[in-house]
């Protein structure tokens, strides 16, 4: 006897090819850049997500819901859009400034 698969692996994941193709904007906007520049934006982009919040929601959601991957593409794409905005502004000639503070 056959087992019934669940909805979940029959739902069609729209958000991972989104998130994939924020993944391969990050590794262009940061091509070529300096390093230290990179590291400037990944380090603001985490404290942005950290005052915001985003981390906490995440974070205080059940461990089960975490698991999901939509879920977790969520999480990737906040994360992702912050630190795009930042490695643009660095290449703009901008010194990226850490917006908001908890």
């Amino acid at each position: 006897m056959k087992k019934k698969q669940s909805r979940k692996k029959n739902k069609s994941d729209v958000v991972s090819p989104f998130r994939n193709k924020l993944w391969d904007l990050f590794r262009d906007l940061a091509e070529g850049m300096n390093g230290a520049d990179v590291v400037v934006a990944l380090k603001q982009a985490g404290e942005e997500i950290w005052a915001a919040g985003i981390d906490g929601t995440y974070s205080d959601m059940p461990q089960q819901d975490q698991a999901e991957e939509p879920l977790g593409n969520a999480f990737d794409i906040a994360w992702l859009t912050v630190v795009c905005i930042k490695l643009k502004e660095i290449q703009q000639g901008k010194k990226p400034q850490v917006r908001i503070r908890a």
